[in-house]
């Protein structure tokens, strides 16, 4: 496995500075951080952030508005990384990053997973960590990855309202907005359920949500949350554009199932619109 080289002081960490105090409870346990890195390590990171035919690694054609995403374990082992991005994932799948995970969510994550320590075996804190690719018994395998959204020729939404996968407890996203880009939408909206959570795989129904915080895509902003049934997000709409939507994507996976989304009735889903029927990008994690 690739390791950083730097110190852990030359390499910035999401949540420091961060407590559990800071964390916003409804609809579900969430943390909000604008200007979450001082402006010259953000310049630093924008500065070398991959381009779009890096990320498409020699693919001469993209659909609208689709994510494409690199792996740490594809980052770490591309020599067309910098130092410093390969050092932030490095950090960002680490055990040390892990313990810093729960000294902010620690509570909440037992709270949303009263059996799930018992389940896998020890306490979050004692908790086996390998990053995400990378063989290994682990109890939790941690991913970061560089994403993009590509530019847009329709307007559309990548991420209806869904909850992650139901083997991720924890997700982050932290936007790296390029200053050219005035498109409207790409922010990311949070939701509160009206009735008992119902599912058609991961995505929610618009009558069965209610929209209660928009965290706008503004750069140097870091937003994460404990991913339970509770947690409906999506992506707001974006307007059409040549600019890519760029962001940071962490993930924290479990070899089993934390959750599991209770589905709609086979009666209602002959009944829903013919989007969700289609299963687009709205289903790729």
């Amino acid at each position: 496995m690739v390791m950083a080289s730097a110190s852990a002081q030359e390499v910035p960490h999401m949540l420091d500075g961060a407590n559990a105090a800071d964390v916003i409870e409804q609809p579900y346990a969430h943390l909000v951080r604008h200007n979450a890195l001082s402006d010259a390590t953000y310049e630093a990171l924008n500065n070398e952030f991959p381009s779009l035919s890096q990320m498409l690694g020699g693919r001469n054609s993209y659909g609208n508005n689709e994510a494409i995403r690199l792996s740490v374990r594809q980052v770490l082992g591309d020599s067309q990384i910098s130092r410093r991005w390969k050092d932030f994932f490095a950090y960002h799948t680490s055990q040390e990053y892990w313990l810093n995970i729960l000294r902010v969510f620690g509570t909440q994550m037992r709270r949303e997973f009263p059996r799930l320590e018992d389940r896998i075996g020890r306490p979050f804190e004692e908790w086996r960590v390998i990053p995400r690719g990378y063989s290994g018994d682990a109890d939790v395998r941690l991913d970061c990855q560089f994403v993009m959204n590509t530019p847009v020729i329709e307007v559309s939404s990548v991420k209806t309202p869904h909850v992650d996968l139901c083997d991720k407890i924890f997700s982050s996203l932290y936007y790296f907005r390029s200053e050219q880009d005035k498109a409207s939408g790409g922010d990311l909206d949070i939701y509160a359920w009206r009735r008992s959570p119902r599912f058609v795989k991961h995505r929610a129904l618009q009558q069965d949500i209610d929209l209660t915080e928009t965290v706008a895509y503004a750069a140097n902003t870091f937003v994460c949350f404990v991913n339970s049934e509770k947690s409906v997000h999506g992506v707001s709409p974006r307007g059409v554009t040549t600019i890519p939507r760029r962001y940071i994507n962490f993930i924290a996976e479990l070899p089993i199932h934390a959750f599991q989304p209770r589905q709609v009735s086979r009666w209602r889903k002959l009944w829903l619109p013919k989007e969700m029927k289609l299963s687009p990008n709205n289903d790729v994690y």
